[in-house]
């Protein structure tokens, strides 16, 4: 990918300073209480223009930078911030090894009050062009599950038919046993699944799974990531595979994870699209 081309500076500077300010003001409880919220939106908004500016002079993509697992036909992938300011249109324009990207998960939010600054404009854009379109959270084993669910049902609102099954990513302990993980997991599933009716999926990591998950949560469909040629875990168990976080996309800035879903497009739908569930 060609290197990005530094036309707004003034935004840097911009971000350089509400980042002092941010840290200036950390040492004060009382100061931090009544600004934090609002620096943290002016961080944001500095950071969604320089995004925007920046768009346009990332050059097109011819491929995807990676072999694709064999064997999968419905290929997707997900993003959250750190992949800048997407161009969906060229994403869903985008034809290579002989597939399209079907599918994308976008990061809504983190803990019980961190929302990515850009998904919105990922849900409305990827969903404008057609690619099936779904929300994930990522847990943290040291908050209330309860709390992490209300926020991410809050920010989500209405589950749309055409959109897919919500996610969680779990992937660290935070410090905290085991156990108590899967107690506040637990309740993160079953909160969300009492609001919308729907059994949320678990993201994880093939080794996390392994050590941590594996023998419990029977009842949810399972999206493993492994960098390598295949999953330690069984295809019986999995429904999605990361198979890696280094491709390149044409209208995404930054590397970005793909995913294979285990089955056709027909199976995709009847598993992951909202209005396909049975309620």
């Amino acid at each position: 990918m060609s290197k990005k081309v530094n036309i707004f500076p003034f935004s840097s500077f911009l971000l350089i300073f509400f980042m002092g300010l941010g840290y200036l003001i950390k040492e004060n409880p009382d100061v931090k209480a009544s600004l934090g919220p609002y620096i943290e939106k002016s961080i944001n908004l500095v950071l969604n223009v320089r995004d925007y500016i920046e768009v346009p002079f990332y050059k097109h993509i011819d491929g995807y930078g990676v072999k694709l697992p064999n064997k999968y036909s419905v290929h997707g992938i997900d993003v959250s911030h750190h992949q800048k300011l997407i161009d969906w249109k060229r994403v869903s324009e985008m034809y290579a090894q002989d597939t399209q990207v079907k599918f994308v998960y976008a990061k809504a939010t983190e803990g019980e009050d961190h929302k990515d600054r850009h998904f919105y404009h990922n849900r409305k854009n990827a969903k404008k062009e057609l690619i099936s379109f779904g929300a994930y959270h990522f847990f943290r084993p040291k908050k209330s599950g309860t709390k992490q669910a209300e926020f991410f049902i809050e920010t989500i609102g209405e589950l749309h038919a055409s959109e897919m099954v919500p996610v969680v990513d779990i992937e660290i302990l935070d410090g905290i046993p085991p156990e108590i993980m899967r107690e506040r997991l637990a309740d993160f599933l079953q909160k969300v699944e009492d609001e919308w009716n729907i059994k949320p999926m678990i993201y994880t990591g093939d080794s996390f799974y392994k050590d941590y998950l594996k023998g419990h949560f029977r009842k949810y469909r399972v999206w493993i990531a492994n960098y390598g040629q295949e999953t330690q875990a069984s295809t019986k168990r999995w429904t999605m595979w990361q198979h890696t976080q280094s491709a390149t996309i044409d209208g995404i800035p930054e590397s970005v994870d793909m995913n294979v879903f285990y089955g056709d497009w027909e199976a995709f739908k009847k598993a992951m699209l909202v209005g396909y569930q049975s309620h």
